[in-house]
């Protein structure tokens, strides 16, 4: 007895040796982190501004001017890019809120050195670089914008690696009445000086319906192409 006495502890540590060694760690994220993106290491995240900050892999700028809230030119490699922020856009001159997103990207990155993350695409059709661009100390610019409503959601595929991540900030600006959700009075409910979305930018077709019928009485046209069939009716596909 004596002996079994002695020889139980030792099975014991034992088995439980063999089962922690038989344990995974977790590697899943909080559900409401980001998707990772082109351009950054596997694993990588950007992240809401009370979160821990990351700073991806990319290239590094210095932000030399800053033109309006969703624009700016950096240089790099001993040479000067304007560069367009990718998923977002804010509003234009002469539009309300313009000067509030302007001093807020300037804010943010004016004489800042910043990281640009490509999505796909290298310049949109204007010859600007497109790219998601982060402070050194991991904040995510173009969330940024969209988190204190600064901005909208805009999606030019191919580059919508951070869309659905935009749109969870933009619903969040929407019900916090950040910025200029603060005043749907003035900005409506989509905007409707060119055509910028197409049915998948909508989650239901009471929203499309909403930016349809809103594009419609203060424009007089179907300024997205949201109404396929001209019964009235946008995106008849969603639910």
């Amino acid at each position: 007895m004596k002996f079994l006495a002695r020889l139980f502890p030792v099975l014991f540590l034992s088995g439980l040796f063999i089962a922690c060694r038989n344990v995974t760690p977790s590697t899943q994220g909080p559900s409401d982190q980001p998707p990772a993106f082109a351009g950054a290491p596997a694993g990588d995240t950007s992240q809401p501004a009370e979160s821990p900050p990351t700073t991806p892999a990319g290239e590094r700028a210095k932000v030399t001017h800053v033109y309006d809230g969703d624009t700016i030119k950096v240089e790099a490699g001993g040479r000067s890019y304007r560069l367009r922020y990718i998923g977002v856009d804010t509003p234009e001159r002469e539009e309300p809120f313009y000067q509030e997103a302007l001093d807020f990207n300037r804010q943010l990155v004016e004489d800042q050195t910043v990281i640009l993350v490509k999505d796909v695409s290298e310049t949109d059709q204007y010859g600007r670089l497109l790219r998601y661009v982060y402070l050194e100390d991991g904040t995510f610019v173009n969330a940024e914008l969209m988190l204190n409503g600064m901005a909208r959601l805009v999606t030019f595929p191919p580059d919508v690696a951070q869309t659905n991540y935009f749109r969870e900030l933009q619903r969040q600006a929407q019900e916090a009445g950040a910025g200029m959700w603060s005043r749907p009075d003035l900005v409506g409910p989509c905007d409707c000086d060119r055509n910028l979305y197409d049915c998948r930018d909508f989650q239901t077709q009471s929203e499309a319906q909403t930016c349809y019928d809103y594009c419609m009485e203060t424009t007089g046209r179907d300024v997205h192409r949201l109404d396929g069939s001209g019964t009235g009716r946008a995106c008849k596909s969603l639910p």
